[in-house]
């Protein structure tokens, strides 16, 4: 934080998975240790009056109470209100990607029953549309630059954040490396029946570790970080097409695992080559027996990995400029109260 700015109030809007319930996102564990002022909510009622900021983390769709009483309130009551979004959204179209995707049964599911869950692209388009609309979001932060490029295509304000290496995130740990390919995270249909399989079909023993509930095969906290310092190939199989798990890698790159992922559009600030390397899932298993035959090699793209997440790509530096632009959003509104302003980076 710079020298001069006061500490701002945070009301932060998070729904914890079961996992992790009791526990601070990173955001507001790295707004805490920047020295604003934390206050955490789910999705319940409260007396928004004290604080500057409301903070509404992943996906304002998870807060639809939030929204009823926001919208019943005259804006000029309203505390500024930012968004760091982090689900899937469409593809812009200068990807050609395809704009529909497939969704599974669950999916479709959450939509017919209009299950605040449903984080399906084609819900999260349409409920961040709707949003926008009614003027209910002050500040749009997107997630990389596809995202931001989406965002654009739609007529959207909006500023890009990096997801971030944190310290609670992990480290080397100089551990022998005896896990050869792991994938990290839920194994969705399109995941566990075509890709997961095909590679297995294909002689890649890969190890599935991964759940939203602690048990089960799940990792969190020090015990990925072990078991990542044990892994020499993460793979990165994606929901949609063209998909950066932005996480995923952060993860994979803190902790010395190499990143072999599906190709991604627009992967920035990873450098495909230097940082990761991607292949189809028919290019895969070649690509993955190479590098397990060539350490070597993979130690050139993790070491360099490392570096990027580690020293250039951090929460600190993402939310030093997320703040900058709150500020200046902030006496925006209130011209008649000086503040001391950074130069925020906008996209």
């Amino acid at each position: 934080m710079i020298e001069h700015d006061p500490a701002l109030s945070f009301l932060i809007c998070d729904r914890r998975i079961p996992a992790l319930k009791g526990t601070l996102p990173t955001v507001a564990k790295v707004l805490g240790e920047m020295g604003h002022r934390i206050t955490m909510i789910e999705d319940e009622p409260v007396d928004y009056s004290p604080y500057d900021v409301m903070l509404q983390w992943g996906n304002p769709g998870y807060y639809p109470k939030v929204r009823h009483d926001l919208l019943a309130m005259p804006k000029e009551k309203r505390p500024l209100v930012a968004v760091m979004y982090c689900e899937p959204l469409p593809p812009p179209r200068a990807s050609g990607l395809p704009r529909w995707s497939p969704l599974n049964v669950a999916e479709i599911g959450k939509i017919l029953l209009r299950d605040w869950r449903a984080t399906d692209i084609y819900t999260n388009a349409s409920r961040l549309r709707k949003m926008m609309h009614e003027g209910l979001i002050d500040r749009l932060f997107v997630i990389g630059a596809e995202q931001e490029e989406y965002a654009r295509e739609q007529g959207y304000e909006c500023w890009r954040y990096d997801y971030g290496y944190h310290k609670s995130f992990g480290n080397l740990m100089g551990l022998e490396r005896d896990v050869d390919v792991l994938f990290l995270g839920e194994t969705r249909p399109r995941r566990r029946r075509r890709l997961l399989a095909q590679l297995r079909r294909d002689a890649i023993d890969v190890t599935v570790r991964g759940s939203w509930h602690k048990g089960g095969g799940a990792l969190w906290g020090d015990e990925r970080t072990q078991f990542l310092n044990r892994t020499k190939i993460l793979i990165h199989l994606q929901r949609y097409p063209g998909k950066v798990a932005s996480k995923r890698f952060i993860l994979a790159m803190a902790n010395g695992a190499m990143v072999i992922s599906e190709p991604p559009y627009r992967p920035e600030p990873f450098v495909e080559g230097k940082h990761f390397v991607s292949a189809t899932i028919d290019q895969m298993p070649q690509l993955i027996r190479h590098y397990l035959a060539h350490p070597e090699e993979r130690d050139i793209i993790t070491a360099a990995a490392h570096r990027l997440v580690t020293e250039e790509v951090t929460w600190q530096k993402t939310m030093e400029g997320v703040v900058s632009v709150i500020r200046s959003a902030i006496a925006d509104r209130n011209p008649s109260q000086p503040t001391v302003r950074a130069s925020p980076k906008s996209h």
